[in-house]
């Protein structure tokens, strides 16, 4: 069994997470991520990376952008979701 791992970049759009009153922001930026990954990668697992859950839960009114750029890394059943690199932004 050969573990491949494919390593895909998409956007996901957070502008709607501004509505939310504050406390919640971050529960729902986390859950806006995990369905747009979900309807990506259907039947497989969702993993948030740290370096991802870091940036969500710091200074959420003013470094969480409109739009996030998401590095999927898709291995047989499971997917880890991380921040790209400098390089991929």
């Amino acid at each position: 069994m050969s573990s491949k791992a494919e390593e895909t970049v998409f956007t996901i759009n957070l502008s709607r997470v501004k509505n939310a009153p504050f406390p919640d922001r971050r529960e729902v930026a986390i859950r806006k991520i995990r369905e747009k990954a979900s309807k990506a990668f259907k039947g497989k697992r969702i993993i948030m990376g740290s370096d991802l859950n870091e940036y969500v839960h710091s200074n959420l009114g003013r470094v969480l952008k409109g739009r996030l750029r998401v590095l999927a890394v898709v291995k047989e059943d499971e997917v880890l979701l991380r921040l790209p690199s400098q390089g991929q932004r």
